[in-house]
């Protein structure tokens, strides 16, 4: 502990002592935990303990330390008390003539109580006061005459915002400054309770006047039809402070609703004007104008209903006066109470919901409803018969369906009853399927007018040889059209409890009668195609104009057109319909099977149709001719004496196929087989029928009918079926002596002859390879 020097003052030693204290008293309450609890160390103090004192000051000090400080202590006291009386003595005469005069005082006072000394000092002031007052009294009226001025003018300054109020508040309204109007207001209120006059009450009844008609602006702002949610919180503060009994909030729920749904009913198209007026353009017009209600009653709704539902939650909430936190004030103000509140706000929303619906239901749902109901089945047959109708309804629906889609999401996104969830929701489904069914209408309408769109332009394909952008074209088409029902159909979101499209039974039906339609279609625009074909009067060319038809569609032969028809369609079922069911399958569409087994039947079926025209097409001049070439120059079999070659018709047979062959091949080489067996079956039938009516052959006409049908078989017999061939082989069997001609070198070197001749044409018979893999 440091040394602390006897007789230092407190001021020099105090960082010292400060510093021992706090060391010792720690030392002191670790050793003596309970001994010193009310004790103190100041020796001014009545509790003042010296066994503590030392303890916490001296516990380092020895004994002549002690003794010492003791000694200064006595001093120290001696000291103190010579300086009081050093003091006194020093100032002896001051405080002795302080007496005195005190006595003296004393004295006096109790003198001029006995002698009545006052009254001439009164009446002295009352004369001094009388010549004052004559001196002052004029200056002292007109002071008092400006002070009443004064007062005046500090009465009209202090209240000169009340004053011109009523011009404030006229200024203010122009302006648009309502805040301010209130606020003013709100002051002219406090200044009114606080002072009666009559002026007053005069500029009182005339600012009463004003705020009657911002009552009335503010009612009608109020009322405005749309307004933002801002505006209407405002204007509802603005009339609550203009009295606050009332209840604006509510007056303002009851007019949105009731403007909200006068628009939406104002959307409605009647469609009994629309059956009035059954004019084409009457209709279209009124598709238009549907479609125009429909996007105005969608932007009316997400732009009102959402600020109407916010409004109606902060009056459920009580949420829209400044109101203190005594409940029986907010229960004044708030008039109406939870349960009535809840069940108008029910019957408040249905309505409105309800409205929504049907506006949408009559101006685009027309169809569906009156299928349902008043309209019988011939008259939904007709009803979209139209292409123009189509087409407009196909331009507007899907927008109208996405418009109609971002609304309802953006109302089920609020907190609005399940019940009008699921109304929306299966007005959304609705619409959805009414879009699928337009948009898949006007698909068949369009592919049921491809064949308008063929222009016989050829493209090459490695496999199927060459075709026309007729496929590929409607392939095209269906992918456009699964895109865009992808879009405004199928794409869903689930989490706001939208539908799946393919988990309606209704849906998945409707998508396999179109679907059903729409490969149908196609396959009817073939057989148009061929019709046309059929109708015109082009027939087989000669082969040298063969070769050119491929490179000018203008001057295409009626055979050439249907062999690309045939190549097309066999491009269409190897090709496209693989593609197009796999992009429905991504797409979503199920259950399709029976659908595509429809399909292919019906695609077999105009498949041999188209075989049969092509077949017919080139047989009839071949079968025209047969006969005529088979008996040329009179011939008959009965009297034919010498076998010299092959007769004349059955070259007339190869060179025919042979120009086939060319056309056929030139578009594809897979066609080839498939076109020619079934000619050959045909002309072996029709030779059968020929032979057989033959009655009697001679020898040599006997050699000579083996050498054209085996000629005929050694040139074409790669071409036959089998079926065919046996055919042949049969009528070569029922030649008398055929197996004696057969045998004969005199027949083997006339065929080897007629082969050798003909070895240019039978080249290419012999290259003919039957298809591995059947195309239909």
């Amino acid at each position: 502990m440091p040394k602390i020097p006897v007789g230092a003052t407190i001021e020099a030693i105090r960082p010292a002592l400060e510093l021992e204290f706090d060391v010792a008293v720690s030392f002191i309450e670790r050793s003596f935990p309970n001994s010193f609890v009310i004790s103190s160390t100041d020796i001014t103090q009545p509790n003042f303990n010296p066994y503590y004192y030392l303890l916490a000051y001296k516990s380092n000090a020895n004994f002549d330390e002690l003794r010492k400080n003791l000694d200064h202590l006595k001093r120290t006291q001696v000291d103190n008390k010579g300086a009081s009386t050093t003091l006194v003595k020093n100032n002896i005469a001051s405080f002795m003539e302080a007496v005195d005069i005190m006595k003296d005082i004393r004295r006096f006072s109790a003198d001029d109580r006995k002698k009545n000394f006052y009254n001439p000092v009164i009446k002295l002031v009352e004369e001094i006061s009388r010549i004052a007052h004559s001196m002052y009294d004029t200056d002292l009226t007109r002071k008092d005459y400006s002070d009443t001025i004064r007062n005046a003018l500090n009465v009209i300054q202090r209240y000169k915002f009340i004053f011109h109020l009523p011009q404030t508040i006229e200024r203010s309204v122009k302006r648009e400054e309502y805040e301010k109007v209130i606020n003013d207001l709100v002051r002219a209120r406090a200044a009114f309770e606080t002072v009666d006059s009559k002026v007053f009450r005069n500029i009182q009844r005339e600012v009463e006047q004003q705020i009657q008609n911002l009552r009335t602006l503010f009612r009608q702002r109020l009322t405005e039809f749309p307004s933002s949610i801002d505006d209407q919180k405002l204007f509802i503060r603005y009339l609550h402070s203009l009295d606050p009994k009332a209840d604006p909030a509510w007056d303002c729920i009851i007019h949105q609703k009731a403007a909200l749904i006068d628009v939406l009913r104002s959307c409605i198209v009647d469609p009994k004007q629309q059956q009035q007026q059954q004019g084409h353009d009457i209709k279209l017009h009124h598709h238009d104008q549907a479609t125009a209600m429909v996007d105005q009653a969608c932007d009316v709704l997400t732009t009102a209903f959402p600020d109407l539902w916010y409004l109606i939650q902060l009056y459920l909430k009580k949420k829209l006066y400044p109101l203190s936190e005594r409940s029986d004030e907010i229960d004044r103000t708030y008039t109406h109470k939870a349960p009535e509140f809840l069940a108008s706000i029910f019957a408040l929303t249905k309505e409105i919901i309800q409205t929504f619906i049907s506006v949408v239901r009559r101006n685009l749902l027309t169809r569906s409803t009156a299928s349902e109901s008043d309209m019988s089945s011939s008259q939904v047959d007709d009803l979209y018969t139209n292409a123009d109708e189509i087409y407009q309804r196909v331009k507007t629906l899907p927008h109208c369906v996405q418009n109609c889609r971002l609304c309802v999401l953006h109302l089920v996104s609020l907190d609005i009853q399940a019940d009008f969830k699921k109304d929306l929701q299966q007005l959304m489904f609705d619409l959805r399927l009414e879009c699928f069914k337009v948009i898949m209408d006007h698909a068949c309408l369009e592919v049921s007018r491809l064949n308008t769109q063929e222009t016989w332009e050829l493209e090459c394909d490695e496999i199927l040889g060459s075709h026309t952008k007729l496929p590929n074209l409607f392939h095209d088409m269906i992918v456009t059209k699964a895109n865009i029902i992808y879009e405004n159909v199928l794409s869903v979101n689930v989490t706001k409890g939208e539908r799946k499209f393919f988990e309606d039974k209704e849906a998945t039906k409707q998508a396999a009668i179109a679907v059903y339609r729409l490969l149908g279609d196609f396959a009817s625009v073939f057989q148009i195609l061929i019709k046309d074909c059929s109708s015109s009067s082009n027939s087989i060319e000669p082969l040298s104009s063969s070769t050119t038809m491929i490179t000018s569609s203008e001057h295409l032969s009626k055979t050439l057109r249907l062999i690309i028809i045939l190549n097309n369609f066999a491009y269409t079922r190897r090709f496209i319909l693989p593609r197009l069911k796999k992009i429905f399958l991504n797409y979503g569409f199920r259950g399709m099977d029976r659908v595509y087994e429809e399909i292919e039947n019906i695609y077999k079926r105009i498949d041999e149709q188209i075989l049969d025209t092509v077949q017919n097409e080139y047989l009839r001049p071949f079968l025209h001719r047969l006969e005529s070439r088979m008996y040329a120059g009179r011939f008959d079999w009965a009297t034919h004496s010498r076998v010299t070659s092959v007769k004349d018709y059955v070259k007339h047979i190869i060179l025919d196929l042979a120009r086939v062959h060319a056309e056929v091949y030139s578009i594809s080489s897979q066609l080839v087989y498939l076109v020619l067996s079934r000619l050959l079956s045909t002309l072996v039938n029709e030779l059968a029928k020929l032979y057989s009516n033959i009655n009697q052959f001679s020898k040599a006409g006997s050699m000579q009918a083996c050498l054209d049908l085996i000629a005929l078989q050694e040139c074409l017999g790669r071409c036959m079926e089998t079926e065919t061939s046996n055919r042949l082989k049969e009528i070569i069997t029922q030649i008398p002596d055929a197996a004696e001609h057969i045998k004969a070198k005199a027949l083997t070197d006339m065929l080897n002859v007629f082969l050798k001749q003909m070895q240019p044409y039978s080249i290419a018979f012999r290259d003919v390879m039957q298809p591995q893999a059947n195309t239909n």
